[in-house]
């Protein structure tokens, strides 16, 4: 299961990247995808809600491999969670590819380096 957070699909290499490129919102959940899901919770106060949909798109130039990977991003200020359905018993590698690409009024600087993810994978025992 690769999933491409705010982004369209694409394949890399072997790798076949789903897109996650439905708008988001302050509390949403997109049922649409046959194998996974998400779910968003919470509202930025300083943005209007109307014209906003939870994404953000890089617009500089990337000259990197996988660069794709990187210029879109779903976020949310609460919890952005990924249901994935139907997962067999077995171990699994989990990568997450984080990168800045939200810049505010030229003060972003200020928070680079200052994120904090709290990841929980939670896993069923029958």
């Amino acid at each position: 299961m690769h999933i491409n957070c705010g982004g369209p699909e694409a394949t890399i290499g072997n790798t076949f990247y789903e897109a996650d490129d439905e708008a988001g919102g302050a509390a949403k959940y997109a049922f649409k995808r046959e194998h996974w899901q998400t779910s968003t919770t919470g509202h930025f106060w300083d943005v209007d809600s109307s014209s906003y949909n939870y994404t953000a798109q890089n617009m500089s130039i990337l000259r990197m491999d996988n660069s794709v990977l990187y210029t879109n991003a779903r976020f949310t200020p609460l919890s952005l969670t990924y249901h994935v359905r139907c997962l067999v018993n077995g171990n699994y590698t989990i990568k997450l590819h984080f990168a800045e690409i939200v810049m505010r009024d030229n003060r972003s600087h200020y928070s680079l380096g200052r994120r904090i993810f709290d990841v929980y994978i939670q896993v069923s025992i029958n």
